[in-house]
């Protein structure tokens, strides 16, 4: 069963994933130690586990977990650097960008001037998104001037310097839904749309979107295994938007995703799938 492996699961808010993780490698007859980040410190010397999976949802929480355990010679999934690329969102499109994969037009604004300046080059309807942030916090739908005005007034009184940077990324008119799909190593386990709730033009599940079954065919594995190798993940989800002309986006990367919504969708056992990666890869 286990093998003798000793997997950690790194987090800072337990949530439901968390516990069918640990509940999937308790019947693998895996070995499993549960790190609380707000209650343990973490040591540059090795813990006794082969693998280190961080779960952490604070980004932060994540790469500076992640890079601690790399640095007392521990494998952590996902990596630090894969952690940060897939939790910056102008890092992710940078990677994409650099590997031909097919996103959003996009241009960042640092500060208030040239937010506009990047409004002006994206045109309107538009969305604007700080770099960091997940659960479609803080992304607005910019229809007019007026609008993105008030946003960045808003956005400058935040203490948080990455907070004035402004993602102005062209509206995707899509068809009331996006797709999300989840790559476990090299393989993409299935795919979900997410469909809009009434009222809210964001998919998001944890915001009501409401999750469906959707037909994994083989451009979507293919964008999805790219997205996923050009940020170094290994467990992922990568939100898509499907184009008129049958052709895809990638919009966001997620290197912790929950998957709840998932499992309600396509019935795969997650949990499972990811221990058992762990347990094949822990000692290479």
């Amino acid at each position: 069963m286990g093998n003798g492996v000793k997997i950690e699961i790194i987090y800072d808010n337990p949530r439901l994933e968390e516990k069918l993780l640990l509940k999937a490698a308790r019947i693998s007859g895996v070995d499993v130690l549960l790190t609380n980040v707000k209650q343990h410190p973490l040591r540059f010397e090795p813990p006794d586990v082969d693998v280190s999976l961080v779960r952490c949802v604070s980004m932060y929480n994540a790469v500076h977990s992640a890079a601690v355990r790399e640095g007392a010679g521990v494998r952590a999934v996902n990596s630090s650097q894969s952690k940060l690329n897939a939790g910056d969102k102008i890092l992710t499109l940078s990677h994409m960008k650099r590997r031909g994969i097919p996103t959003p037009r996009t241009a960042v604004g640092l500060d208030s001037e040239s937010a506009h300046k990047a409004l002006e080059y994206i045109g309107l309807p538009a969305v604007d998104k700080p770099p960091i942030g997940s659960w479609g916090r803080l992304i607005a739908l910019i229809k007019d001037l007026s609008s993105f005005n008030t946003i960045i007034e808003h956005r400058d009184m935040i203490a948080n310097k990455l907070m004035k940077t402004h993602v102005i990324q062209e509206y995707i008119d899509i068809p009331n839904r996006d797709i999300r799909t989840l790559v476990v190593g090299d393989e993409v386990l299935a795919a979900m749309f997410r469909y809009r709730r009434d009222g809210d033009w964001r998919t998001n599940v944890a915001r009501g979107g409401v999750p469906v079954m959707a037909y994994l065919n083989e451009e979507l594995k293919e964008i999805s295994l790219k997205a996923a190798e050009a940020i170094g993940g290994e467990i992922l989800s990568v939100d898509v938007f499907e184009m008129g002309d049958g052709t895809y986006l990638v919009n966001e990367i997620n290197g912790c995703p929950e998957f709840k919504g998932f499992i309600q969708a396509t019935g795969v056992d997650v949990a499972s799938k990811i221990i058992n990666y762990l347990l094949k890869t822990a000692r290479g």
